[in-house]
């Protein structure tokens, strides 16, 4: 097995000469060429430290955090590495810092120069968390098995920007993470929603939601560019369909999930069918395309479905009501809407908005993919000719598929319930659009 040990350390000298540029420059999005790409990136802000203790306390952060996010690290005997501690001590040289796992079950050890002796290059959450991975890969060296838990530990604690920028740097050092392009990126949107599901912060969970999409927008870019540059047919990724299961007959708000499914299907070139009856949906696109949206899909739903759960808990959806007549007492009264119409109009409040801010993500990842590349005079640039040919592609491709599959009519969902229950609408609003579009709230120092 060859030694990638200094190939390793050159990648990590880049990303560290990234960071110090992103603090140099705080606000202004990094720019950085790899190959043909060009990547445009604001990465979280990276913790410094003052002393071994100050990493300590940051260590012990990092390894809580896991465990309760249930981001396990199995060593391959059934232990989560994640719950063993790892013991701070200062080191006597000032060169390197280094991870010891003599002691284990019981701890690592990770020693750390002190600022005294020459050791502020290692006070920095991109070295200390290379030493937490050494502790939670359960291997020796810098191979593909470090490589991928570093990658994967970046993501977990919450910075999946320096992670894309530690795997850029990995790329241009010629070192293979272990996980192709196409996995590594869904893998990636993967392990952002779950993100986004452990977390009870609205704020933060609907930024996850945010970088997920604004990842797979950039993706599905890269796969168009090279679908339009393949020199043969058989380099060519061809559209293709998927039926996907929404409920099952008889389930109530199955046409509000389909809605759900059609806004992530739109920011994501996906074309839809939908079952008569509202059980199962058909995607028609790119493979990679509809992985995303099955990923996407799969937690956006249960979020939806636990901000509803909420808002019927908490009563205010007792609010709206509705007149109906007292035959006792002969009269008209006004009654609570009932908790099925609240959720329904909750439902579609969430989903319209929520495919909104998708959208918005969508769009804003193609114009900066535009825009990195250069102008030819009064042309379309090839990212802009990509794009369209993509989604001419896939039109044609359904409409083959219109008349092969005798697909006809037009999906028109149900009534709207917004107009019933106003309140409940406008708390689908709420909880859709009160986030902040930014970067994800990392592991502070």
């Amino acid at each position: 097995m060859p030694d990638d040990t200094r190939s390793v350390y050159a990648a990590e000298d880049l990303l560290a000469g990234w960071l110090d540029e992103a603090r140099r420059r705080p606000g202004s999005p990094l720019r950085i060429t790899a190959g043909r790409e060009v990547l445009e990136l604001e990465p979280e802000t990276e913790p410094r430290f003052t002393d071994p203790a100050h990493v300590q306390d940051y260590v012990d952060r990092v390894l809580a955090h896991l465990v309760a996010t249930d981001s396990r690290y199995d060593d391959g005997s059934g232990l989560d590495l994640a719950t063993v501690p790892v013991v701070v001590r200062p080191r006597r040289g000032d060169r390197q810092a280094h991870y010891e796992r003599g002691e284990l079950p019981l701890r690592g050890v990770m020693a750390i120069p002190p600022r005294e002796i020459g050791g502020a290059w290692s006070l920095r959450a991109a070295v200390v968390l290379h030493e937490v991975a050494h502790h939670l890969a359960g291997v020796d060296g810098h191979g593909a098995a470090f490589r991928s838990t570093f990658l994967r530990l970046l993501e977990d604690v919450g910075m999946p920007v320096l992670a894309e920028l530690l795997h850029t740097a990995y790329r241009l050092s010629g070192l293979d993470t272990g996980i192709d392009g196409e996995d590594r990126t869904l893998l990636r949107i993967g392990r952002l929603l779950r993100q986004a599901e452990r977390t009870s912060n609205t704020a933060e969970r609907d930024a996850f939601f945010a970088k997920a999409q604004t990842l797979a927008t950039r993706h599905q870019i890269a796969l168009a560019v090279a679908r339009a540059t393949a020199q043969t047919e058989e380099q060519r990724q061809d559209p293709a369909w998927e039926t996907v299961l929404i409920g099952e007959s008889g389930k109530r708000s199955l046409a509000r999930y389909v809605r759900l499914v059609l806004e992530i299907a739109r920011a994501n070139d996906v074309r839809v069918a939908i079952y008569t009856s509202n059980t199962r949906v058909t995607l028609y696109g790119f493979p990679s395309d509809i992985a995303v949206v099955k990923a996407l899909y799969a937690s956006l739903v249960t979020q939806m479905v636990a901000d509803g759960d909420a808002h019927l808990r908490s009563g205010a959806h007792k609010s709206d009501t509705r007149q109906v007549w007292n035959a006792r007492s002969r009269r008209w009264e006004d009654r609570p809407v009932h908790g099925s119409t609240a959720r329904a109009a909750f439902y579609e409040a969430w989903a319209d908005h929520v495919g909104d801010r998708l959208a918005r993500a969508r769009d804003e990842a193609r114009a900066a993919a535009i825009a990195a590349e250069p102008p030819v005079d009064d042309r379309p640039t090839s990212t802009e000719l990509a794009i369209r040919a993509k989604e001419v592609e896939v039109v044609d491709y359904f409409r083959t598929m219109q008349r092969e599959h005798g697909i006809r009519g037009t999906w028109k969902g149900t009534a709207s319930a917004g107009h019933a229950a106003p309140g409940s609408h406008e708390a689908g609003v709420r909880a859709a659009a009160r986030a902040r579009l930014g970067t994800e709230r990392a592991i502070s120092s």
